[in-house]
């Protein structure tokens, strides 16, 4: 289970938050956060921007194995974007498995490669609207 955070943000932001999750630009606020705070992380050296927490932060150097399970719609455009994203990283994707159900197309794809690769390929899969379910786990 991932860690909760709660923070408090201005009137102006939080209405602004709600307009990207009512205009389904994301699915959740949730989502928007995560997606944001990974987006950050990628144009910037973590360690670099947390002096006093830089021993918890993984460098975006560090190399790493990865996990992601992806839930989309049977839908051929939909698997098009997936299918366009996994080439641009097709280098670091050691393995991929595919599942269909009646509804659904289930992937799971082990990424071996950079942190700040792996931050990349969950920034392009997250922003594909369609999802209906993404989770990532950096294995070591």
């Amino acid at each position: 289970m991932s860690p909760i955070v709660s923070f408090s943000i201005s009137e102006s932001l939080k209405t602004f938050v709600n307009k990207l999750v009512s205009k389904n630009q994301y699915e959740n606020k949730s989502k928007l956060f995560r997606d944001a705070l990974l987006r950050l992380m990628s144009t910037m050296d973590a360690t670099d921007s947390i002096s006093d927490a830089s021993s918890i932060v993984m460098p975006t150097t560090k190399e790493i194995v990865g996990n992601m399970v992806i839930v989309l719609p049977n839908d051929s455009s939909i698997l098009k974007k997936i299918n366009k994203i996994e080439n641009q990283f097709k280098s670091q994707i050691v393995s991929k498995n595919q599942h269909f159900t009646r509804n659904d197309h289930i992937i799971f794809i082990v990424f071996e490669g950079l942190l700040q690769d792996f931050q990349n390929i969950v920034i392009e899969i997250n922003s594909i609207k369609e999802l209906k379910n993404f989770r990532y786990l950096i294995l070591n």
